[in-house]
């Protein structure tokens, strides 16, 4: 007897990766053809009609205007060109910040329930979460990190880490969130924003040099940012009170869905609350408020920084989120788009950011291969790296990889969930040694190592944004490295202290034991090498690193994971500051 199951409906066709969306692909189109023929008719009837020489003048009008709406050569034709400048002016003229960014607000949540994942717990005890509500959509933002330091082997074109597991973003995963049970989500952006080094002077030109083609990424924030429209889960938002009150009461359970997924791969995992949104939109701009940016129609501009947006074509998503970070840019952003077509069918585009400094030679040219500009829709380019509103019109403009083959990517990728830090030398086999020694999440750094490796350590975290000061019983040994970087808000001893820093702080302890790190500062104590008694005096190290006292050249490095032996590598214009 036949059963009663119905025959599995044959899903919408796929179309090819990287396959440009419809009113995007290059030569004469349907539209086009029509339309031309249109006016070419015209043109003769206008001709034939008159009976005299005006006739003449109608029938080559239509010529040159059929001309005019013919791609050439791969480019937009003349009229195509016209009306896109047009619709540039007109999208720059009716743009309001207040419109694209309105202020996030807090969603005061109860404690969360069994298999929920516990994000912040305030003073009261219960949880806080950050939104921002634009049009019709609902966004909030969680921070990824991992949950502990790691070490990166760097190779021109590649950035690997020993085991994946908790440091790298789960793409995969994220793209099972866009719609799950009873809630589906507008899309998902993933951002990576990365800082190479800090400053435009001799000491970060210095260090750009030491890195050269390597993609070494000293800091990175990645965030996860969720929009949500109530109007296309209608039904989930009526079951949890309607109205605005339950569009919230959704948000706040996917938030809180995405949330433990990510908790499950082993990455810490916090939901942003509403002035931690403001601060980070902030820094994802360089502290550039929206009203002061100009867009014009290669880039967008803030007094002299510079933002330059592009696209990354489908089949070079993955080689580009490697390279894109080789250049000396004040920083880049990489913002991976996730969603679903009106067919249900998974989309995934790649856009790039570099926040530029031409007048100090930070800028990011050339840009790598792989990448399409997105001339007159810089402003919409950005957008969609921020947790703003976000233009629709942009994923007309951009490739997607599609279906089964995105799912394959997404599943491939490996995007850092942090930066690498900085170079601490090369392994056995040549490959460059990288590991944070500073930050939000290394509270306590140890090194037992002399002078020189000390000095060379110090440097380099004051070429990627640190702002160092030194406790220290031997003040004469650092004089010279301080005078060569010339900035007592970067590098000072402690009495010589008199500016506000400027930069992530850092309190070195030399020969000196100090007390707990505070809030955002990280604690390098400094031991003799060869001292047996690192980890007693430092026993909360995120990071051991030892000199060998015998064959100073020789380096190990300990995490929590691993230890890795490497030897000291330094330049000729490091050798300059720390001195022989």
């Amino acid at each position: 007897m036949l059963s009663g199951t119905r025959p599995t409906p044959t899903p919408p066709p796929v179309p090819p990766a990287g396959a440009p969306d419809r009113g995007r692909r290059r030569g004469i189109t349907l539209h086009t053809l029509v339309l031309t023929e249109v006016v070419l008719a015209i043109g003769l009837i206008g001709w034939a009609a008159s009976g005299s020489r005006l006739g003449w003048i109608a029938l080559v009008v239509a010529a040159v205007a059929s001309l005019a709406l013919v791609p050439w050569r791969g480019r937009p034709s003349a009229i195509g060109a016209a009306l896109r400048r047009l619709g540039f002016v007109w999208a720059r003229a009716r743009r309001r910040s207040a419109d694209l960014a309105p202020t996030p607000f807090d969603i005061p949540t109860g404690p969360a329930q069994p298999g929920q994942s516990p994000i912040r717990t305030s003073a009261t005890g219960g949880d806080t979460i950050g939104a921002r509500w634009v049009g019709d959509t609902l966004i909030t933002v969680l921070r990824v990190a991992p949950a502990a330091p790691a070490v990166t082997y760097l190779t021109p074109g590649s950035a690997a880490v020993t085991d994946p597991a908790g440091q790298v973003v789960p793409l995969g995963a994220l793209a099972e969130c866009i719609n799950p049970f009873d809630i589906p989500l507008a899309s998902i952006e993933v951002i990576s924003h990365g800082v190479r080094s800090w400053g435009g002077g001799p000491l970060a030109q210095t260090y750009h040099r030491t890195l050269g083609p390597l993609p070494a990424t000293a800091h990175r924030s990645v965030l996860v940012v969720l929009r949500l429209n109530p109007l296309d889960c209608a039904d989930a938002v009526a079951r949890r009170g309607g109205g605005a009150v339950g569009a919230l009461r959704t948000a706040t359970i996917t938030t809180r869905r995405v949330a433990k997924r990510l908790s499950e791969s082993g990455l810490r995992v916090a939901v942003l609350n509403g002035p931690e949104i403001t601060a980070l939109t902030d820094q994802l701009t360089e502290g550039s408020p929206l009203d002061d940016m100009t867009e014009d129609w290669d880039s967008i501009t803030s007094g002299q920084l510079r933002f330059r947006s592009a696209g990354i074509e489908p089949g070079a998503i993955a080689s580009v989120l490697t390279t894109a970070w080789v250049n000396t840019a004040l920083s880049t952003t990489a913002t991976i788009r996730l969603r679903h077509d009106a067919d249900g069918v998974l989309e995934v585009r790649g856009m790039i950011r570099h926040a530029e400094l031409p007048s100090a030679g930070r800028t990011a040219d050339p840009l790598p291969e792989g990448l399409t500009a997105v001339d007159g829709h810089q402003f919409d380019a950005l957008a969609a790296g921020l947790p703003i509103a976000l233009a629709g019109r942009l994923d007309r403009r951009l490739g997607a990889v599609r279906g089964p083959e995105a799912q394959r990517l997404l599943d491939e990728l490996r995007l850092p969930a942090s930066g690498c830090g900085q170079l601490v030398g090369a392994d056995h086999v040549g490959r460059a040694v990288a590991v944070p020694l500073l930050g939000p999440d290394v509270r306590a750094v140890a090194i037992s190592a002399g002078p020189q490796m000390v000095a060379q350590v110090i440097l380099r975290a004051v070429a990627i944004g640190a702002s160092v000061t030194i406790h220290t019983v031997r003040p004469d040994q650092w004089h010279q490295l301080i005078e060569k970087v010339g900035d007592p808000r970067r590098l000072a001893l402690s009495s010589d202290r008199a500016q506000a820093p400027s930069g992530h702080r850092v309190v070195v302890f030399d020969g000196l034991t100090g007390p707990p790190a505070e809030p955002h500062t990280t604690h390098i104590t400094v031991l003799a090498p060869g001292d047996p008694r690192v980890s007693e005096l430092v026993p909360d190290a995120s990071v051991i690193v030892r000199q060998n006292p015998r064959a100073p050249q020789d380096i190990s490095v300990t995490t929590a994971t691993e230890r890795v032996a490497v030897t000291m590598v330094a330049t000729p214009d490091e050798w300059t500051f720390i001195g022989r």
